[in-house]
């Protein structure tokens, strides 16, 4: 708490500020230290982005009480500007780890938010000291935490304003960017005489290789057999089945299933169909990939298969493709020990 900025000021206040106990004490025990040593008074390190609180007190040379009004032993960050996912030691830098008070105050109507897997601030392992935000704003987070403390030193909050957080489906690491996988089909009934689909990428099986560029996502294969003949290779655009929000990452809002029945081809006795859907089960998104050499079709709503008159492929979180494009990032108001929200 801050040192008064005018009127009596004593040599007891000063103590209780910076040193704490009842000992005798010096206005001399109390020259600005240097930074990354155990003065009570400490400098700042040149990687520490916060204000210091405490900068009017001199190292050397004369010390009166004077320089001590309105100072008080604290780092604080001041956030007046939107922002999103900050990491306390990277504020703090070499002082995070200091036995020393740091403070982040979110100012009114300011926001900090968090880029999904991430939390909007992350106090890391390693913090001495204090540890405090003052929230006159808005602390929120999807799919991640809005505070997260790892550390080992409790977080206290004075909650003015709003702090809010929730766990969010999100793409994995590898189809947040550009990237190709392996996608195996269900279905595959209906005779012998052409059961085949796959990529070479991936060797012989039932599969085919799914490809994101940008915002686009393609299905595609090399071997398609049908009548015991491969009619070649071949893909289909299955960007539908995949709802994006404005960044290019999964719409998390986005509840509507999807769904393509399609075809690739056909050579005698046989025509490829193709199927691609995707769904909410249970709070997170579903994803199918059917394939078979007979007239078939894909059906979600309350009654969900893959099926033609002479076979049936139930879809469900066994058959779902999920783990090969989508994670669940976990989240919540609060992680660790966080006291006063």
């Amino acid at each position: 708490m801050a040192l008064q900025a005018s009127g009596a000021i004593s040599l007891d206040d000063i103590r209780t500020e910076f040193i704490g106990g009842s000992g005798a004490v010096s206005l001399l025990d109390l020259y600005k230290g240097a930074a990354g040593g155990n003065a009570p008074v400490r400098d700042k390190a040149a990687n520490n982005t916060a204000t210091d609180l405490s900068a009017g007190i001199p190292s050397a040379g004369a010390i009166a009480f004077d320089d001590f009004y309105g100072t008080e032993r604290t780092f604080q960050l001041t956030i007046s500007a939107n922002t999103s996912d900050k990491n306390a030691s990277t504020i703090f830098g070499d002082d995070y780890t200091g036995n020393y008070n740091k403070r982040v105050v979110v100012n009114s109507s300011i926001t900090v938010s968090n880029t999904l897997g991430t939390d909007s601030i992350l106090y890391p392992s390693g913090a001495g000291g204090t540890l405090q935000i003052t929230n006159n704003g808005t602390i929120s987070a999807v799919g991640g935490y809005a505070i997260n403390n790892a550390s080992s030193v409790t977080v206290g909050v004075t909650n003015n304003g709003t702090v809010s957080g929730t766990g969010a489906d999100a793409f994995n690491s590898s189809f947040s960017g550009n990237t190709s996988a392996q996608v195996n089909w269900v279905g595959g009934w209906g005779g012998a005489s052409g059961p085949d689909m796959y990529h070479s990428d991936y060797g012989s099986g039932f599969n085919c290789k799914v490809t994101r560029s940008g915002n686009t996502f393609t299905a595609s294969w090399t071997y398609n057999e049908l009548d015991y003949a491969n009619i070649g290779a071949g893909s289909t655009n299955i960007s539908s089945i995949f709802p994006l929000d404005g960044s290019g990452n999964l719409d998390y809002n986005d509840t509507s299933e999807y769904l393509i029945n399609t075809n690739a081809g056909s050579n005698g006795r046989d025509t490829r169909d193709l199927a691609f859907g995707s769904k909410i089960v249970s709070g997170v998104r579903e994803i199918w990939f059917g394939s078979n050499n007979k007239d078939s079709t894909m059906t979600l709503g309350g009654t969900m298969s893959y099926s033609n008159s002479t076979g049936s492929v139930a879809l469900n979180t066994s058959t779902s493709r999920r783990s090969v494009f989508f994670q669940y990032s976990t989240g919540g108001n609060t992680n660790g020990s966080v006291t006063g929200v």
